[in-house]
């Protein structure tokens, strides 16, 4: 008897503290707050009742996440104005604490919603969250409205990682107040009301339809403010201020991404249901629906996988007909799979909006008693489309057009840069990737292609599909990378040692790689504009060096695919994220799986380059200095130039080829020259024009160190190299120019027919400036009655 009477009171106990801490969490139930005040700035007054703290270094508010106590930066501010605009009117009472003052002074109770309270804490560094003891804090006034919680020991602090506005924990820290008003140990004290909520139940309706019913607990005396949910547009409610709860309707338009049609005239869509790529598919042979993963990048859509919308209005009444089996779907009940069936039998349907706001055109479709929803049940392996209440994930749908699926095959060789490597050989057949690209265009520019069209598509998407893979020739040479994501070229930043990726630079100096052999089978150093890329590090950029700081790359060659992988292999510390890769454009390392197409490379060996000219008096001028030999050059003549004994005058030598690293003039009459990367038979026995291949920075300090190549600026129909204005910031890369020592501007002399000086340019003038004579000598001495040129102009002695 006396073993029942003891359990009982300790059941009577255990119920007695149970309903106490519902009793306590019933001060913050259905509430919101009402009125958020000023930080206290004195203990007299602190006063019993609800608070919201903040950590003032941390500039974090504190929030109860479940049991846990977060640091939130909710509020990227510090005006009082701001934090009553994110508080007042909130209905996340997760950030409300009720104080307590105890019968001892100086200490408190701080209880959370869920009616456990801030424990004591008994070790250093310790991340605290709520209990269901009670426990008092002695809160002490560092200064102005910053307060020092204490337990039996430490200070509570905040821990937020490093930095302002980041997410943290309250953590216990220090033994001794925090002498800082603004330390992570000083918190801020806002006393609230709450007030309780008041249920609104939004009905979003189109066209006197109910497609949505949403509701949400607001404060009273508050206007209403519905959400927006996909295909939902909103076009007005009543938004006067509500003192109680009731019904508001929300109209709206509703834009789908499917049209219904006639069984005359089908229009065929590919269903997704739930998240992934789970497809709504005719299972021909039980007579059921099934659903399953079906890639969204195939040759073509299969009938099976294509559903038509019949009926007139999809907001009252449509079945669902699949191309394949010429069935229709029904619907028979919660947990039942759908079937296939004649349309006698076949369920009607309608549509409805979906709740889950982040799915991009998503829709639910409806029979009135539940949703069309995907489940795959323990045990059946049955993978389908179900019965379901709720218009959530599972009974979301997302639409594809069948020529969407041959597009996305297609894509994967349209942009494939031509002449790259490890591809197919269909596609290396003369005529075949320009039928491909003109198909694919065809499709892809047409909001309605025609059924001809898109099996245009599909029957060049079969016949890649089954040709064999091109044999992959690799060695060490001059190669462009593309990358598979962005269809950029890999190439140097201007000025710069890293590389990131451009568009439109085929032809580019700065885009060409040189793959040199690291005297390894597969295994090589890889150059651009003679440096070379270093030893990779995850997410870091990949930045261009000497020798010394070079990286070891592998190849990984393509399979049929075009799609190669690049990886540095010097170290094997975090070696899968080695792979060259574009995060924000720039190359850093990182993982190459087979869904990060950022690290996939597109190589096309690099043959040639082009560079701009510039036209004056009907002849195009360039210089140019490239880090590799060059063969051969069309559109322009190249010439190295060699200063005579007095150094007043550049005697040019036209060359066939130009070795590496050798500056020239090219002189033509087009826009652009084209200049063949290979091997150079030139023997250039002097050549004073050098050069960059890379950006050099021109200042007051070293801007008598170069003469540029360029234009007279006194006499723009001549040409010469000259000091650079102050106007000329830099030297661009690949440029080549002359070392200006004690050099005077530079007459350029083609076999006796000479280019004009700019002498003004180099501070010369009047009588001082050089002299010459027609075939541009430099003339000490001018005879009476002889013709000589002064100042880039003729005169008369």
């Amino acid at each position: 008897m006396k073993k029942i009477t003891f359990l009982l009171t300790l059941l009577a106990m255990v119920v007695c503290n149970v309903r106490s801490a519902f009793a306590d969490d019933a001060k913050w139930t259905d509430k919101g707050i009402a009125t958020f005040g000023e930080a206290v700035t004195s203990l007299d007054n602190l006063n019993d009742g609800f608070y919201v703290l903040r950590n003032v270094g941390r500039k974090t508010f504190v929030k109860a996440e479940g049991e846990a106590l977060k640091l939130k930066p909710v509020v990227k501010s510090t005006n009082f104005n701001d934090f009553k605009n994110f508080f007042q009117g909130n209905t996340d009472v997760a950030y409300v604490f009720y104080l307590k003052k105890s019968a001892t002074g100086g200490k408190y109770t701080i209880q959370g919603k869920t009616g456990n309270y801030f424990p004591n804490s008994t070790r250093k560094d310790e991340s605290l969250s709520l209990n269901a003891t009670k426990y008092e804090y002695t809160i002490e006034h560092i200064g102005g409205s910053s307060f020092g919680l204490k337990s039996d020991t430490y200070y509570l602090d905040g821990k937020a990682y490093n930095g302002d506005y980041l997410e943290g924990t309250v953590v216990s820290y220090g033994e001794t107040l925090p002498n800082r008003e603004d330390s992570n140990g000083a918190y801020e004290l806002y006393p609230v009301t709450l007030n309780t909520l008041c249920t609104v139940n939004f009905k979003y309706t189109v066209k006197n339809h109910v497609v949505f019913a949403a509701s949400k607990k607001v404060l009273p005396n508050t206007a209403p403010s519905a959400d927006n949910y996909p295909c939902l547009t909103i076009t007005g409610y009543n938004k006067d201020v509500i003192t109680e709860g009731g019904d508001v309707v929300v109209n709206c338009t509703m834009t789908l991404p499917f049209e219904v049609s006639s069984i005359e005239s089908p229009k065929y869509y590919a269903i997704k249901m739930h998240t992934g790529n789970r497809m709504l598919v005719a299972d021909k042979a039980n007579s059921e629906v099934a659903c399953y993963d079906v890639s969204t990048s195939l040759t073509e859509l299969p009938d099976e996988n294509q559903w038509a919308f019949i009926g007139t209005d999809a907001l009252e009444s449509f079945k669902l007909y699949n191309k394949a089996t010429k069935k229709y779907l029904k619907s028979s009940g919660s947990g039942t799979i759908a079937t296939l069936v004649d349309e006698a039998e076949a369920s009607t349907f309608h549509v409805m909006a979906t709740e889950r706001k982040e799915m991009t055109n998503g829709f639910c479709i409806s029979n009135g008693s539940y949703y069309l929803n995907y489940q795959n049940p323990e045990g059946s392996n049955k993978p389908g489309v179900y019965g379901y209440g709720l218009p959530d994930q599972g009974s979301t749908c997302t639409i594809f057009t069948p020529a969407s699926f041959p597009l996305n095959y297609a894509s994967d060789w349209v942009y494939v840069p031509e002449g790259a490597i490890g591809g197919k050989v269909y596609l290396e057949t003369a005529g075949n990737r320009t039928a491909l690209k003109d198909a694919y265009n065809a499709v892809k520019n047409n909001a309605n292609p025609t059924e001809e069209e898109i099996n245009a598509l599909v029957t060049i998407n079969k016949a890649i599909e089954t040709s064999e893979a091109s044999k992959v020739t690799f060695k060490e040479g001059y190669y462009r990378l593309v990358n598979r994501k962005d269809h950029n070229f890999l190439h140097i930043v201007e000025g710069n040692n890293i590389m990131n990726t451009q568009e439109a630079k085929d032809k580019a100096v700065g885009s060409v790689v040189y793959f040199k052999s690291a005297g390894e089978e597969g295994k090589y150093n890889l150059m651009i504009e003679g440096m070379y890329l270093g030893t990779v590090g995850k997410s870091t950029n990949i930045a261009l060096g000497n020798e010394g700081s070079k990286g070891t790359y592998s190849v990984v060659l393509p399979e049929g695919n075009y799609i190669t992988k690049i990886q540095e292999i010097s170290t094997d510390n975090e070696k899968d994220y080695h792979y060259l890769h574009v995060n924000g454009g720039n190359a850093v390392g990182w993982e190459a799986s087979e869904g990060a197409p950022a690290s996939h490379w597109y190589v096309v060996p690099a043959t040639d380059i082009e560079v701009d000219m510039k036209t004056v008096e009907g002849k195009s001028y360039a210089t140019a200095y490239l880090p590799f030999a060059v063969s051969s050059v069309e559109g322009a003549e190249a010439y190295t130039g060699a200063l005579n004994a007095t150094k007043d005058q550049l005697d040019m030598t036209k060359v066939e080829s130009v070795p590496a690293n050798q500056g020239v003039v090219l002189v033509g009459t087009g826009n652009k020259a084209t200049l063949t990367i290979g091997k150079a038979t030139a023997n250039i026995a002097s050549n004073d024009l050098v050069g960059t291949n890379t950006k050099v920075t021109v200042n007051d300090a070293n801007r008598a160190s170069y003469l540029v190549f360029g234009k007279n600026k006194d006499n723009a129909s001549e040409v010469g190299f000259f000091k650079p204005s102050a106007t000329v910031a830099s030297i661009p890369a690949n440029k080549a120019y002359l070392n200006a020592s004690a050099l005077g501007a530079i007459v350029m002399n083609f076999g006796g027919s000479v280019t004009g000086v700019n002498t003004v340019v180099l501070g010369e003038n009047g009588a001082n400036a050089p002299v010459y004579d027609l075939s541009g000598r430099r003339v000490i001495a001018p005879v009476k009655g002889g013709v000589y040129i002064q100042n880039g102009k003729k005169f008369i002695k």
